[in-house]
């Protein structure tokens, strides 16, 4: 037997009657429903339907081999809401079926569109496209050759679509179910809907179909659909394993690219927004990593150790952790008191026991003074010498260090000009990379350090300073995440032109997209202290001068006060900063409605995101801003800076606002709060902008970036 398989209203059905009409080939059906009539003799067939996932198979056997039908996720989606209204469940609404089958909320329907598409692709051995299928029927079914003994086809008795819809098919008819012939014709009717491709543009609202792309957008894409509808060439690094199962030739190579990756963001548990681009954009490399006909192949330096990319799966599935900080306690000045209270100690057993008795008050205040002076005398000399030697010893030692660190050097810079190309994802870890000749690309995130030093710690501003410096010595190339961030390094930064390059950052969607569970919602906002049932504001940051907090809690108060019966809250969330301490004692003054909920889990996000009324972000400069784009992908509006990349990320997706103008900001959210159908309108708008960004997209881009690079340097 072998698996036929797919996502419920895919073209199963349709693919078994061609094989029963033209090659003679019975099938039965596998399912877990107790409703439902199961043949027991089911793994007798040549041929078994299932829905279910790959998991959830009896028997399990791996060595069955399998074939999964795939269709554009919106048609089938549209199929099913039908499916449901005129055969599961007549009578039941349409657009909430649809929406329903689209969020598949905990796994229903069968793990949802995403999940089922995902696991069968990783486990078919062959993947046959529905919209292929009405073209060319016995092609397809030619395929399945290669996995088991198909009898020659009689092409005479291939049943047309419109046949089977308006005829007693063999399977989708409910035939040997006991039904007359009317019910058999008007079964079929129902099953055998429309056998075109594209048909979800005619019914499908255009809010659910925006809906059905924030949730399997990055699926489709991999398989091949566009947004807009229709099918797109695949990406032979991406989707090397889909092409390779729908029997598609992957281009072969002629040489492959090795590129190192900076990753010593990865191994340090802090969370922010340089630790998320970086895991992401690592995700997506680890699938062009694993097809070996892929023209790259990448590995990772961090810890002086240069790993492959395999290595680090573990890191880049991981979920963020707040970062924990431990201080080290020094000992020297305790040490040092010590030497000098011996010192004294010593000095003062020089005076015979006894000899002080025959000592009158002018002798003994002659004596304190002359060993005051001995004693200022001694330890000067004493710290003089003590400076000499230690300054000798911390250039000894200085100087050990540079020699050993450039031997190490040296040594990594043999090994880094292996490489075709190193990307480092911060500027501030380019120590180890300064004799390097390789052509070097940089991301750098934002200018906030000059335009804002006073946000920032000396320590800081020294290194990014540094970083900048290297890019502008070693003619770097220049890879910035906004057009913004873009107009600042051309102003900042002396490089060619050809040296500038801009690759937006994303959101994965599978973590940030609207929460419908209430259950789940409540329980996440009981987690955190958030009252139940007050609506509220949202802002998530890390808590530092920079975001401009305490503007927004002094709009949010003013709001208060002008409207008295305020049924609203304001939660910040986000682990402490520096510099917040005048923030928090300010809070103590309406602790009632301003929350600090601290660090939130990744997980848990999209829940406070979805609940929001809104984020509110005006922060003073952004090089992109992911938590507004995060909270858009969730379908929730945004109150926002007009400053740096903020407009130009977040556009008509909410309001927007100068961040020193406490009213202006309190307008925007008194327009929210009152203006229910606005916050709606918002809101469609903020997920329709966020499906213009993805991860995919990203690394796409930034894997064109290399290949520009290099392609200079052959040049």
């Amino acid at each position: 037997m072998i698996w036929l398989a797919s996502f419920p209203r895919s073209g199963n059905t349709f693919f078994r009657n061609i094989l029963y009409e033209v090659y003679g080939l019975e099938s039965s059906t596998y399912h877990q429903d107790p409703d439902y009539f199961l043949d027991s003799s089911y793994a007798e067939f040549p041929v078994v339907k299932t829905h279910l996932l790959p998991s959830q198979l009896v028997p399990s056997d791996p060595l069955i081999r399998s074939v999964y039908i795939i269709r554009d996720g919106r048609d089938t989606m549209v199929s099913l809401a039908h499916h449901r209204k005129d055969i599961i469940a007549p009578g039941s609404d349409f657009y909430e079926n649809l929406k329903a089958a689209i969020i598949a909320e905990k796994g229903s329907f069968f793990g949802g569109w995403s999940r089922n598409v995902a696991d069968w692709i990783k486990h078919a051995d062959i993947v046959i496209r529905y919209e292929d299928l009405l073209t060319d029927p016995i092609g397809c079914a030619e395929r399945l050759r290669t996995i088991m003994d198909l009898p020659e086809p009689n092409a005479a008795k291939l049943p047309a679509f419109e046949q089977l819809k308006h005829g007693v098919a063999e399977y989708g008819s409910g035939k040997g179910r006991g039904l007359d012939q009317h019910q058999m014709l008007e079964l079929s009717q129902k099953n055998f809907r429309k056998g075109k491709a594209g048909a979800w543009k005619e019914e499908m609202p255009e809010e659910l179909a925006e809906l059905f792309w924030s949730y399997h957008g990055d699926v489709m894409l991999h398989l091949g659909y566009s947004r807009e509808g229709g099918i797109i060439p695949l990406n032979p690094d991406l989707d090397h394993e889909v092409m390779r199962k729908l029997g598609q030739s992957v281009p072969v190579i002629k040489r492959k690219f090795r590129v190192l990756i900076e990753a010593e963001k990865m191994f340090r548990p802090d969370n922010d927004g340089v630790k998320r681009y970086q895991a992401e954009l690592m995700r997506q490399f680890a699938v062009v990593h694993d097809n070996p006909q892929a023209k790259w192949s990448f590995d990772l330096y961090a810890h002086g150790k240069i790993m492959p990319l395999e290595t680090c799966n573990h890191l880049i599935a991981e979920d963020f952790t707040p970062l924990q900080v431990q201080t080290d306690v020094s000992v020297v000045a305790r040490e040092r008191k010590t030497l000098f209270q011996r010192f004294e100690y010593a000095l003062l057993n020089l005076i015979p026991d006894g000899f002080v008795h025959f000592l009158n008050r002018n002798n003994i205040r002659f004596l304190h003074k002359t060993y005051d002076g001995i004693k200022k005398m001694v330890f000067g000399l004493m710290n003089i010498t003590i400076d000499f030697f230690r300054n000798l010893m911390a250039q000894m030692v200085s100087l050990m260090f540079r020699l050993r660190d450039y031997r190490r050097l040296r040594a990594l810079t043999t090994q880094f000009d292996q490489y075709d190309l190193i990307h480092l994802p911060l500027q501030q870890h380019f120590q180890p990379f300064r004799l390097t000749k390789t052509p070097v690309v940089v991301t750098v995130h934002d200018f906030t350090h000059r335009f804002f030093p006073e946000y920032h710690t000396s320590v800081n501003i020294h290194n990014a300073e540094a970083g900048l410096s290297f890019v502008q010595n070693k003619n770097a190339h220049l890879l910035a995440v906004s057009q913004s961030t873009l107009n600042d390094a051309r102003k900042e930064i002396k490089l060619n032109e050809s040296n500038f390059h801009c690759v937006y950052e994303a959101i994965n969607r599978q973590k940030f997209s609207f929460r419908v569970n209430r259950d789940d919602t409540g329980r996440i906002k009981h987690k955190y202290g958030i009252p139940a049932d007050v609506p509220f504001l949202l802002s998530l940051s890390t808590i530092e001068p920079r975001k401009n907090l305490g503007k927004t809690i002094q709009a949010f108060m003013q709001l208060a006060m002008l409207h008295p019966g305020l049924h609203l809250n304001l939660v910040i969330a986000g682990k402490k900063g520096w510099m917040t301490q005048n923030l928090f004692t300010q809070n103590k003054l309406f602790t009632e409605r301003v929350h600090f909920t601290g660090f939130v889990d990744d997980a848990d996000l999209a829940a406070l995101y979805s609940e929001a009324m809104a984020l509110t972000y005006m922060s003073y400069y952004e090089g992109f801003g992911l938590p507004p784009l995060e909270a858009m992908s969730c379908g929730t509006p945004v109150v926002y800076s007009n400053r740096s990349s903020l407009p130009e990320i977040i556009g008509e997706a909410g309001l927007q606002a100068d961040p020193d103008d406490v009213d202006g900001i309190m307008r925007c959210f008194e327009k929210l709060y009152l203006n229910p159908e606005l916050r709606n309108e918002l809101g469609r708008k903020a997920l329709r902008r966020s499906l213009d960004f993805s991860w995919r997209k990203t690394a796409t881009e930034t894997l064109n970036v290399y290949e520009k690079i290099l392609n200079q340097t052959i040049e």
